[in-house]
This record gives C-alpha cells, structure tokens and sequence, in this order.
C-alpha cells in the first residue's frame, strides 16, 4: 500500500493519539478481567495507573460499611498517600474532577470523587511529583477513564450484592461476562473513527458503533466476515504474517465515495503474542476535497496572476503599435498602398488588443467575487481562449443575445466552463467540434433558467463512466497527474447555486452537458449615449505621467496637435515635483498606475495630503471593476485604457477637460487598490 507523506508534527499528534488509545483500553481490558476473576480494584487498579499512564502514584479510597478501604501504590517513595479528611478538604466541590498544583508532596495532583447517583463513596487520585500541563484532550481521556472505573466499582459491588441473592437474580444478571461486553461495547462505541478488531486470519471479531454506521449497508456481515470482502485493498494475508497496515484507501459504499485514512495496531496477550489487530479508518474525504479545491483555486489564480501580468505588459506595446499606426494613417491617405499597410498593422494591433482583453478578464475573475453575473460575457471569454489555444478544435457558439444575469460566482463559472471545454477537446483530440449554446428556458415545474449547453462530436461514454463522472478523484484519463477533481468541482458550482446538470453521452456518439442555473433579480444595465463631445480648450495644460518612452511620447504628441500644452514625467517622483512647483497651472494629469519607484497609487496619495485639485485620468492594461469604484472614491475623473488609439485620448480628455474639477476628499486611512 502506497505510503503516505505526513509532517513529523502530524505524525507525532496522531501516534501519541493512538499510543494513548492503547494504553486506556489494556486499562479497560484490566479492570474487566480484575472484575472477573472477583479481586478487588482498590487493591489492584492503581498499580495499573501507574503503570499505562505519565503519573507516578495512584490512591483509590472507597467507604465500606464497615471499614475503608484503600489501595495505594507509587513509583516515587518521596509520594505519600493522603487521608480522607485531606482530601474532601481540597476537593470541596465533591462531585466534580479537579487538578491542583503543589499540594502535600505532589506538583501535580488529579482528584475524581467516584459517585454512586449522587452520593461519593471514595475517591480516585493521581499524583506526579513534578508539575506539568495536561492539555484537554489528556483530560477529557483521564476522565472517560475514571468513569469506566466508577462503573466498574459499582458494578463490582453490583456482582457482590447479587451473589447474596437466589439463583433467579443470578440467572437475570446472565454473567458478568456479558456485563463486561456490554460495558466495553459502549466505551468504545464512543470512538469517532471506525474501529475494527480483526484476528490472525483476517476476520473480523468486533466492529464499534462507527462501523457500523459506516457500512450500514452490509451491517449484518461485519462479524465474522474477512476483511478484504469488506474492503478492498486490505489483504487479509498480511494479518497472519503480522504486518502492520497504513495509508489511504479509496472505497465506495451505495452511491457515497469514502477516503479513509488506515491505520492498525496490534494487541498482545500477558505473553507478549499478537491476538488481534486493530484497524481505525478515519474518513479524510472532506479533508481532501478542501484541500483539493484550494490546491486548485490558489493554481488557477496564479495562471491568472501570470496572464494579467503578461497582459498589462503586451498593452504597453500595442498601446505605441496601435497609436503610432493611428496618427499614420491620417498621413497616408495620397498613397493607398502604403495605407493598406497601415491598416493591416492597426487591424493586427485590435486584434492582439482583444486577445489581451480576454486574458485580462480571465485573471479578474480569479478572485471570488459574488454578485450579478453575465453568462455570455464569460462563455465568450472562455471560447475565445479556447479557440486560440486549441487550432484543431472547431468551435460553435449561439448565445441568446437577451440572456438575462444570475446570481452567482463569476470565477467559479469560468472555472466550471473552461473544465468542460477543456474536456470536450480531449474527448476529441483528433480535431473535433464543439458546439456551445446559451438560451432562457422554463424547466422543473415551469421555473426560469439559464441553460448552458455543451455538446461535442468525441468519444462519448458508458453507463458506468456516465455513473461515476461527478465523484471526486474519479478520472478516465491516463495521465498520473490528474486529480480527477474537474467534473465534481463543476457538479459543486452548479449545485450550490441553486441549480442541476443533465448528462446525455453514448459511446462514439459524443457528449452533451446541460446547465441549469436559476435566473438571477439583478438587472442589466443599459448602456446611456455618450454626450457630444466638446473641443478641448487651447490653452488647457496636461501633465502626462508614463514611464514608458513611447507612450509618452505618442500621447504627448497627439495632444500637441491638438493644441494643448503639453507637460511629460517619467515617474511618480517627477510628476509629484512638476505638480508642486508647475511652470503654468495644469488642468488635468493622465496618470499611469504601474510604474518603477512611485506608483500611480502613491501619486494619488500624495496629491490628496497636499490638497491638490487637478482633473485625474488613470491609465492602465490592467485593472478589476473593484478597483475602479475604489478609486472613483478618490476623485478620479476617467480610465484610459490601454491599448488606445488617438481617437480614444482625445475623445475622452475633451470629455473631462469640459467638466469642472473633482472635490477632493477628506483624507482618510483606507489605502487606494493597486492596479
């Protein structure tokens, strides 16, 4: 069985669990047969204390009728036992536990009153000579134990009671040893995890109440059964060679799929011989699937770190590709030879532009954001990508143009749609065709959905693919390195908003998958007309802030012509100096966000502690709609897009050049978002 790799500090939690669980239960195993061959627990439990436990003496005092009695035995002859009246003294509550400090000659002393309803008829205490922290959970075990002891003393003085009685009660009381089953049963019953005892040839002898939970399907077999007819993957052969089992096993009981992490441990007799094992399987299932998820989610928002960035970086090219090929075609219109040119380098340009465009909305959607979302705007996005990545792959889309929104995650839909596109092309890998869809549609007792339809020409699939498609870690493809999480992630979105999918696939006939997501209330807004442009004053001055040369200059230079003065900085620290001590009053700076040294962000910081009011273009490849709000908090006037033409600088400083100047807002703690 494949080993798994855990960290030294898990390993260590969960053998010092287990070494503990091992150790309470030969102390059960103890008391029980203590009960059965008729000694006394006062006389003999505490020696067993000590022994399976960290303390150093242990003292148990019952009230007889007659006479107390006490048991007394410790590892440290510096340890005294205490009396009756020392102890009801410190334990002044009487019913309840405590753990005290420095009392008598023990740093460390544990009281538990044992009770017969609500009358202490002794006590039990365990003491350690240095003072040491016990945390909770050594606790709450210590105190599980001291009740299994109190049920044993009561039930001990139960069997001395009934052996006075006729042989009708004693036929009642059936035997001690099924007393003895009884209680050990509801002991272990407590165990969160399943726990199974299994012999030398791999059968099972007893199966706790989590077990029988868990395979509550085949309850009546567990008994008795051998163990590799319950679970796969376990050899029942490895019990008689006296090998121990660890790692993960993956099982599926009815239409549920279990991981479960294995674990087994032998028990020994007085001679030191293995007699059973125990296997504890504790389901990780959810475990996994968190940590699945987040594995993907924080590996798709990378990738979408990387797009963005790579984007922003090829809007700062096209930006100069794109203008400079703007202000030449104004200049070419005598020679059409050369203003084809021109116009297949500006057509190449828009058409980068777009692919950068959808890379960028690609990387803003990373991040979850829940809100009104446009099924089109993201199938779109997706389709291009998908179209660009993959050449062989011809790729249909009908999108209902008067689609309404939903109400849903826009990150976790793209996620849902590039995992059933991706797959739809490896399902044709041989080129192929995929077919995506979106329209309104009344469904499940004539409700509204959104349904997205994805239908391919591939491969298709059986009825026992078509079964276990949506489970997690379940995947038909060969590589080691799928996860297999793709499909029930998508099966996860759709559901948890609210809606279902329908699978319709045969083998060689292709597949189709059916979203169904319920129609959202937001409304989608309609876009206003833009008001006439006005002609930008002649005397107006703009402060252009760009690091990069080309752009400065290509901006600079079309506001020239337009007969503006022109002021440019190279950095934030240079606008900041020009802005302070201006050769002319400045009426409006176009403003990059990400440049070297100071950023856009700390331009905008400085200009609002300093008071400054100016009208404030952001220009930026690279920014999320929550960026914008925030930043239009902070007075700006408009966002300039790159990659831009001449026409889009122009259009839109005329448009704030003819508005008045923003109000600059109180200073505040909040820090402006990064671009």
């Amino acid at each position: 069985m494949k080993k798994n790799k855990f960290s030294p500090e898990s390993v260590l939690f969960q053998w010092n669990f287990y070494e503990r669980t091992i150790a309470n239960y030969s102390i059960i195993m103890k008391i029980f047969q203590y009960i059965e061959d008729g000694e006394s627990l006062v006389n003999y439990i505490p020696k067993v204390f000590v022994e399976e436990t960290d303390f150093d003496m242990c003292q148990i005092i019952r009230n007889g009728k007659d006479e107390a009695q006490e048991g007394f035995f410790t590892i440290d002859d510096s340890l005294k036992s205490l009396s009756l009246r020392e102890i009801e003294h410190l334990n002044r509550a009487l019913f309840s536990p405590c753990l005290l400090t420095n009392v008598s000659t023990c740093g460390t002393l544990y009281i538990y009153p044992l009770l017969q309803d609500v009358d202490v008829f002794g006590y039990l205490l365990l003491g350690k000579k240095d003072a040491i922290q016990l945390d909770e959970h050594v606790l709450r075990e210590l105190e599980l134990l001291c009740q299994v002891l109190n049920k044993s003393m009561l039930l001990n003085i139960s069997i001395d009671r009934l052996k006075a009685l006729d042989d009708l009660r004693l036929r009642d009381l059936d035997s001690k040893l099924v007393l003895t089953k009884t209680l050990l049963n509801t002991v272990i019953d407590q165990s969160p995890d399943v726990l199974l005892l299994v012999d030398k040839s791999g059968r099972i002898c007893f199966a706790n109440k989590k077990a029988r939970m868990q395979f509550d399907e085949r309850k009546a077999l567990l008994v008795g059964e051998k163990i590799d007819n319950l679970i796969s993957g376990i050899d029942s052969d490895s019990f008689e060679k006296d090998l121990l089992l660890h790692g993960n096993i993956q099982y599926r009981i009815g239409d549920q799929f279990k991981l479960f992490e294995l674990e087994s441990y032998p028990i020994k007799d007085e001679t030191g011989a293995v007699v059973f094992k125990s296997i504890v399987l504790k389901d990780v299932m959810d475990e996994k699937l968190i940590e699945e998820e987040n594995n993907h989610k924080s590996n798709m928002e990378s990738i979408g770190k990387l797009a963005g960035g790579v984007a922003h970086d090829f809007n700062n090219l096209l930006t100069g590709v794109l203008g400079y090929a703007s202000l030449l075609k104004k200049h070419m219109t005598d020679d059409k030879q050369l203003l084809r040119y021109v116009e297949v380098i500006e057509g190449s340009a828009r058409r980068a532009a777009k692919l950068t465009e959808h890379l960028l909305n690609f990387s803003r959607r990373q991040k979850r954001s829940t809100g009104i979302v446009d099924v089109n705007v993201i199938v779109d996005d997706v389709l291009f990508l998908l179209g660009e990545s993959f050449r062989d792959l011809q790729v249909v889309k009908d999108l209902d143009p008067l689609l309404p929104p939903i109400k849903g995650d826009e990150g976790e839909l793209q996620h849902a749609l590039l995992n059933l596109c991706v797959n739809a092309r490896d399902a044709t890998a041989n080129g192929g065709k995929l077919r995506v869809r979106t329209e309104r549609k009344k469904h499940m007792g004539n409700k509204d959905f959104i349904l997205i339809q994805i239908e391919d020409n591939g491969t298709g699939m059986d009825q026992d693919i078509r079964k276990r498609i949506f489970e997690p870690s379940f995947t038909t493809k060969e590589s080691g390195t799928k996860l297999g999480m793709g499909l029930y992630m998508v099966d996860k979105f759709v559901k948890g908003h609210g809606g279902f999918i329908e699978l319709e696939s045969e083998p060689g006939q292709g597949t189709r998958f059916s979203l169904y997501l319920p129609v959202g209330t937001g409304k989608t807004e309609v876009p206003q007309p833009e008001p006439e442009l006005l002609p930008a004053a002649q005397n107006s001055t703009v402060l252009v802030v760009e690091d990069e040369d080309t752009i400065r200059e290509l901006v600079g230079g079309i506001l020239k012509r337009e007969g503006l003065k022109v002021l440019e900085a190279p950095d934030g620290r240079k606008a900041l100096e020009v802005l302070q001590h201006p050769p002319r009053p400045i009426d409006l700076v176009i403003l990059d966000m990400v440049m070297p040294g100071l950023r856009g962000e700390g331009v905008l910081t400085r200009l609002k502690e300093l008071g400054i009011d100016v009208r404030v273009i952001v220009s930026s490849g690279f920014m999320n709609e929550n960026q914008r709000e925030k930043l239009k908090g902070w007075g700006i006037n408009a966002f300039l897009d790159k990659p831009y033409r001449e026409t889009d600088v122009l259009s839109l400083v005329r448009k704030v050049l003819a508005q008045g100047p923003q109000p600059v807002p109180e200073k505040k703690k909040s820090t402006l978002p990064r671009a």
